[in-house]
């Protein structure tokens, strides 16, 4: 910006000092039109109105550029909020992560711990079986069954303590 606040500068110089060397009367006709005035004015006007011109000019280029840039941070601005929802979602999905796998570190030293003592009560339960082994005698008959005789109810308490005799 300075540059051309600059270059403006040194051009203001230049046209002044055409303007003070060349003070010659010169006649300018414009279609129905007559002027005599002096060059140096003749000329810094053709400046002002070449100027005047290049201003017009520009204004579509500027106003559409306006334009641009007030669509363009429109935009910026729903993608900045778009970013942010989706950096909230991403940050709740890496929460629910860190929960699911500490859950499931927590199931795999609940099931290591259940696993051990799986192991040391099927190790008592051999334990206990190989003991109830050595203890059993070889030669255990089972008593005679005699079957009951109809007739002879001469057991009736043995009746009402096992019902299910007959």
């Amino acid at each position: 910006m300075q540059v051309f606040l600059i270059l403006a500068l040194l051009i203001a110089i230049i046209a002044v000092i055409f303007a003070v060397q060349n003070v010659a009367v010169v006649s300018i006709s414009f279609f129905a039109w007559h002027l005599d005035v002096s060059l140096a004015v003749a000329l810094l006007l053709a400046l002002a109105a070449g100027a005047l011109i290049a201003f017009l000019v520009g204004i579509p280029g500027r106003v559409n550029n306006s334009w641009n840039n007030t669509a363009q941070r429109k935009k910026f601005s729903s993608l900045e909020a778009e970013r942010d929802s989706l950096k909230a979602k991403v940050d709740a999905v890496a929460l629910d992560r860190d929960q699911y796998i500490q859950k499931l570190d927590e199931a795999k030293r609940e099931i290591a711990d259940l696993e051990m003592r799986l192991a040391s009560f099927s190790a008592a339960l051999d334990d206990a079986q190989q003991n109830s082994l050595a203890s059993v005698t070889p030669e255990v008959v089972p008593p005679a069954q005699i079957p009951p005789d109809p007739a002879n109810d001469a057991l009736p308490e043995t009746k009402k303590r096992f019902p299910f005799l007959k």
